[in-house]
């Protein structure tokens, strides 16, 4: 039986146990302060993002990690083993990761490398990664756990509330933003990942009415079926998350642990510190 590795980039925001339970390869996308470039969450914390954050003059940005990166951890891989690698990427619709990921697959021709866009990004990338491994751990095939991977990316949501909508004007990766940003009135956008692409589908006057919306919202991406995995991502409000995670199982009446992660520096370039919102994953149809 093939030895396959798991891998994927820091906008999984993967649960460190999750990532040494898994034994997953977790690539770092960059992030861009001037002439500075810092590997996410390697050299760039989250604490010290939302520090330089707060006192940078102008907006960070992002780049993904280079062909060279990946086949450094692909290289690694084979080191230690592996004959196989499945790697799950951020969506392809807003990062060249999956194009770096396969450019580098032909360096390292040794290893059978698939490539998988996530179509999404934060938690629902992580329940794919998680979904595989346990197909692998069980002794299952390459085939079936892209299989699992494939059926997470049909039956998952991940919607959030921003709060400072001059990261999605600065982005420009959100669709509809201009909405929100440039309406008289201050609200409260709600982005949703759809079809692999962020799109802030809404707008609530208040962050407490858009929380509501954010849950409602989810809900009937549910409908009747059971849920695998329930979530609250957020960007530096780690309290509030915890509070919100409780309204979030009470809601759902959801008998697991709800998983709490900060988005991380790469996705609150994009959308902010402040954002919080829900994801969430469940059975076939």
């Amino acid at each position: 039986m093939a030895h396959v590795v798991l891998m994927t980039d820091t906008t999984s925001n993967m649960p460190q146990e999750w990532v040494q339970r898994y034994n997953v390869k977790v690539v770092p996308v960059y992030v861009i302060f001037g002439d500075e470039s810092f590997r996410d969450y390697v050299d760039l914390p989250p604490e010290e993002f939302y520090r330089r954050l707060a006192e940078a003059s102008e907006m960070p940005k992002t780049s993904q990690p280079t062909p060279h990166d990946f086949a450094q951890a692909y290289r690694e891989a084979v080191a230690e083993g592996a004959d196989e690698v499945i790697g799950v990427y951020v969506t392809a619709k807003a990062s060249g990761t999956c194009t770096s990921a396969q450019m580098a697959a032909e360096m390292v021709p040794d290893l059978k490398v698939h490539v998988v866009d996530s179509t999404t990004t934060s938690l629902p990338m992580s329940w794919m990664v998680v979904e595989a491994a346990r197909v692998l751990e069980s002794g299952g095939s390459t085939e079936e756990a892209l299989d699992a991977i494939e059926r997470v990316k049909a039956n998952n949501a991940l919607i959030f509330t921003v709060t400072e909508v001059e990261h999605l004007a600065h982005s420009g990766r959100t669709v509809g933003a201009e909405k929100a940003t440039k309406t008289p009135v201050k609200v409260k956008p709600i982005v949703s990942l759809e079809d692999g692409v962020p799109q802030a589908v809404t707008t609530e006057r208040t962050q407490r009415n858009a929380l509501r919306r954010v849950i409602q919202m989810v809900k009937e991406r549910l409908g009747n079926r059971p849920l695998k995995g329930l979530g609250v991502v957020h960007g530096n409000i780690p309290e509030r998350a915890q509070s919100f995670a409780e309204e979030v199982k009470e809601a759902f009446a959801y008998p697991g642990d709800v998983v709490v992660v900060d988005v991380g520096p790469a996705l609150a370039v994009h959308f902010g510190p402040g954002v919080l919102g829900v994801a969430a994953y469940w059975e076939d149809a």
